[in-house]
């Protein structure tokens, strides 16, 4: 089905290998989920799959791809993409039409398929997905679960017999990744589509599927069913594996040969005798408010169009050193509230007060250093040359000496572990270390408040560790 062959790929100018002599056979009918560190070679492990490495990027291999019998650097794009179909991480960036049933039939248009078969084909991706309802709707008001769903249901009506999906979860709340992980199932278990995945959130994905790759430093450092991973050295490992499998781990020697849990269920019963002993319980703290209001709302509305309300009646108070999480569902109104809180939108009745004066009596200037945002796209904050113009771009603006700026700025780098990035082109890294550089160029003026709309996206577990142990040093110390 897929085999890679002493497989070894370089992006253009780079010196180091991305993919490094991967050897690797996957069988047909496969669920597999691909996991490792940010910048370790899982994207261009599935880009290597249909050819869009190196035709479409570029660089240097050594090796060879398999799929079904063909070359896949060496097949035309128009073959592969009957044989592999692809959903990007973010569905943005490949929903081409404005309605849901145009945007299925795309890829079959360019190449030009028959109508009646392009009209059969978009009924059975609609059922698939079970997203027959929004076929007239149009894809500029799907929710981030709807628009994932759709991207699915387009490269299912291409009939690939393998899919890869890179980190379809990462924009969606809990309840729409799930939706969106049981349809993937649903494909691999009725369809017996090969199927691999991308994904940092382990615990989202680990209990459905067949087997895991890890892919560190372009080398692949375990391949195997996921309930075997208590006799590797995963002490070693740079991922975050899910919390219940951590803790089991803990205990794996009590545990039987049935192989380590991986649901809350499976932990439950496997840990039952440890659970119960009175020795393993925790106390748990909680932190007193310094009493000091940085920033409050009260009785706040927003609307859009001046009629339906986003927000409404919203109240709460912010105290200096909190560290607050927002949650919500995917449109429920985070982002929104969030635009608020630092001027982009102006709310339609309320009081909106920063450190004791009204939102609306500060200057851009003036919020701007007050209060600092972190987008949940990355590339919005993105449009220097290098990495490290990106990061001082705000410091110039402020008029720093140029010694303090390039002090600030290596230390925020190598703090985010991308210094070594500090003369690329921002948009040439990978989706977690464009996120560390969106992250570091907002920290770098240590704003008074600081604004995160979903910051660990793309992010590996110890860089997410990272990031929060960053964000309570400031807390802290600010």
């Amino acid at each position: 089905m897929i085999k890679f062959n002493d497989f070894s790929f370089y992006y253009p100018d780079s010196l180091r290998p991305s993919l490094d002599k991967i050897d690797v056979e996957i069988e047909e009918g496969e669920f597999l989920v691909i996991t490792g560190p940010s910048g370790g070679g899982k994207s261009t492990f599935l880009r290597s799959i249909n050819g869009l490495v190196p035709n479409f990027y570029g660089g240097k291999i050594m090796g060879e791809v398999i799929v079904h019998g063909k070359n896949a650097s060496e097949t035309p794009t128009n073959q592969m993409s009957e044989l592999v179909g692809m959903v990007f991480q973010d569905p943005e960036n490949q929903l081409i039409s404005n309605r849901v049933e145009r945007e299925i039939a795309f890829g079959m248009e360019n190449l030009c398929f028959p109508n009646e078969l392009m009209k059969k084909r978009v009924e059975e991706a609609l059922d698939a997905v079970n997203i027959s309802r929004l076929r007239n709707r149009t894809t500029s008001e799907l929710s981030g679960g709807q628009k994932q769903k759709v991207a699915i249901a387009s490269a299912l009506a291409m009939h690939p017999s393998i899919l890869l999906l890179d980190e379809p979860t990462s924009e969606l709340d809990p309840r729409s990744a799930e939706e969106v992980l049981n349809v993937i199932e649903k494909i691999n278990d009725e369809l017996g589509l090969t199927i691999l995945l991308v994904e940092h959130r382990l615990e989202r994905v680990i209990h459905h599927v067949d087997r895991m790759l890890m892919i560190d430093n372009g080398k692949l450092v375990y391949d195997g069913s996921p309930r075997k991973i208590k006799s590797a050295h995963v002490e070693n490992w740079k991922v975050g594996l899910p919390p219940v499998t951590r803790l089991s781990l803990h205990f794996k020697d009590k545990i039987a040969n049935n192989g380590i849990p991986l649901t809350v269920k499976e932990a439950r019963l496997a840990l039952k005798d440890v659970l119960s002993d009175p020795k393993n319980n925790a106390s748990w703290g909680r932190k007193t408010s310094s009493g000091k209001v940085s920033f409050s709302m009260e009785k706040v509305f927003f609307s859009y169009d001046g009629e339906k309300d986003v927000l409404k009646n919203i109240s709460f108070n912010v105290y200096e050193g909190d560290m607050i999480a927002l949650m919500g569902k995917n449109a429920s109104g985070k982002t929104t509230l969030v635009k608020l809180m630092n001027g982009l939108v102006k709310q339609r009745k309320g009081k909106i007060e920063l450190f004791g004066k009204k939102i609306n009596d500060y200057s851009l200037d003036e919020l701007i250093q007050k209060v600092g945002i972190v987008f949940q796209d990355p590339n919005l904050h993105l449009f220097n040359d290098t990495v490290q113009e990106e990061v001082a771009f705000v410091l110039r603006n402020l008029g720093l000496e140029k010694e303090l700026i390039d002090k600030k700025v290596e230390e925020i780098l190598k703090r985010f572990k991308i210094y070594q990035y500090r003369n690329s082109y921002p948009h040439d890294l990978s989706g977690g270390e464009r996120q560390r550089v969106a992250l570091a160029s907002v920290l770098v003026s240590e704003p008074e408040i600081l604004i995160l709309d979903e910051p660990t996206r793309g992010m590996d577990y110890f860089l997410k560790k990272e990031l929060i142990s960053y964000l309570k040093e400031k807390a802290k110390t600010a």
